[in-house]
């Protein structure tokens, strides 16, 4: 049972000193370099989904905008730093493809919050890697400490990171920080913003699940409570104090490790696959590699998965759009059978009607042995927390969800089994230097000639230099 709310401690005010105070030195170094990381990620992927899914959001935000402040990527028009926040947040979101850690998708909204917000504020790289670690931290602790399942509460506190990262760099003290935090917690809709229920048929431009998918929405709310709060308007007091039901406090205001969510749980995307698949896919990958298969000897494969708690949208043998293909698990085995690599080629028009990788594609069933006690299902079965929950041992540690991976080709089947934690892209096999740059220059030379994309690149790798982020965000 979650510990009462203590009275004698503001959670509101006790995040907005910590968000608005906290000095970058008081970083560790191995936190600051996964954040540093996600940016590179974040970035380049953010190109494919502007690529695929951004044409009428820039024509949206060219209509609306005023303020030249921050740059749409994959567009350069430079509008308003909330509406860069949002659209370049959806667009990244928009792959399937971004940063899957215990934020719950939180990557995109993060670091392009930091990003634009930095850009309006002439803020150095210093300045926007911090904001973008202590928001990773606060979505994080939000995620664990929640007391009720996904995603009755996490639109709340999506919004909520953006406008503490954007009231940091837009120079708030605490008290003005507390306000915005306030601000964005009461922003609509309170409690629900999801699709849930849509097929594999049917998806939402927004992305699949809940609010956290949400960050067209989520990121433009976060600056925009920031911006009202500094322009003296008022909000409610304390708002989130008056929500902490929800919550397991001691795990909002004084985790052991906070840094430890950043360097520790943040994940990584090798391929363009739902989170609970990437096991799986790995598992494919070193078949692959491990029997030198051949994809046009393959007759079946057969992916069992422990937690798969998606399947109406991420279970397609047969997808016709961009949106199908990067929800879709057995397209993303059929990409990985070809050693295809991961990015806009998996996802191209003409690739989508490649007849081996429809044929491939067909050939794949997943059949899932879902655990009512993984962590992802854990949350308001017997009223703990996240953090509880796995401190006690009474969930399945995420990281040894496994994924198992049969292949007939040849006339042989190939089979072999692997959890998440001896998966690329998890904190314990992060992806290899390579891994990072080539999923960066794939999806950046959609817009940037690959020289240049790699230009863009070692600029993100000396983010920390910059003395005025602009000098970066000029290569976007």
């Amino acid at each position: 049972m979650a510990a009462n709310p203590s009275r004698a401690t503001n959670v509101t005010r006790t995040l907005a000193a910590e968000i608005s105070m906290t000095p970058a030195t008081a970083i560790p170094k191995a936190a600051w370099d996964a954040i540093k990381r996600m940016v590179i990620d974040q970035v380049g992927i953010t190109y494919m989904g502007a690529a695929f899914t951004g044409k009428p959001l820039f024509a949206y935000a060219r209509d609306l905008g005023v303020r030249a402040e921050a740059v749409l990527i994959g567009d350069g028009t430079l509008v308003p730093a909330e509406l860069a926040a949002g659209i370049n947040s959806q667009n990244c979101r928009t792959t399937d493809f971004e940063e899957t850690g215990p934020g719950t998708h939180i990557g995109a909204l993060v670091v392009h919050t930091a990003l634009a917000v930095g850009q309006r504020s002439h803020a150095s790289g210093k300045d926007v890697l911090a904001a973008a670690t202590l928001g990773y931290v606060m979505g994080a602790r939000f995620q664990f400490a929640r007391l009720s399942h996904w995603p009755r509460t996490s639109a709340l506190h999506h919004r909520t990171v953006a406008a503490g990262i954007a009231s940091r760099l837009l120079g708030h003290d605490a008290a003005m920080t507390a306000r915005a935090l306030s601000l964005a917690w009461e922003f609509p809709p309170r409690k629900h913003q999801t699709n849930d229920g849509y097929g594999a048929k049917r998806l939402s431009p927004f992305g699949s699940a809940s609010g956290v998918a949400m960050p067209l929405f989520n990121a433009r709310m976060g600056v925009q409570a920031a911006t009202m709060a500094g322009f003296g308007f008022e909000s409610a007091p304390d708002e989130i104090d008056q929500h902490l039901q929800e919550y397991d406090v001691p795990v909002l205001v004084d985790p052991a490790t906070p840094y430890h969510w950043v360097d520790g749980e943040m994940e990584l995307k090798p391929w363009i696959s739902a989170r609970h698949g990437q096991c799986g896919m790995q598992a494919i990958a070193n078949l692959v590699r491990d029997h030198a298969i051949d994809p046009k000897t393959v007759t079946a494969v057969r992916l069992h998965l422990l937690n798969f708690p998606n399947p109406q949208w991420t279970d397609d043998p047969a997808p016709n759009t961009y949106l199908e293909a990067i929800y879709s698990t057995q397209w993303a085995a059929s990409m990985i059978l070809q050693r295809i690599p991961a990015g806009p080629k998996w996802v191209a028009a003409e690739r989508l009607t490649d007849p081996l990788s429809r044929h491939l594609a067909g050939r794949v069933s997943i059949t899932v042995a879902s655990s009512r006690k993984s962590e992802e299902w854990a949350v308001g079965q017997d009223n703990e927390s996240f953090a509880q929950a796995r401190a006690k041992g009474n969930v399945v540690n995420w990281y040894d969800v496994w994924g198992e991976a049969e292949i007939d080709a040849g006339g042989r089947t190939f089979k072999t089994r692997c959890t998440m934690r001896e998966t690329y892209g998890s904190p314990s096999r992060p992806m290899t230097e390579a891994m990072v740059e080539e999923k960066f220059v794939e999806c950046a030379s959609l817009t940037h000639a690959p020289e240049q994309a790699r230009r863009l690149l070692e600029a993100l790798r000396r983010i920390e230099d910059a003395s005025d982020i602009n000098d970066v965000a000029n290569l976007f």
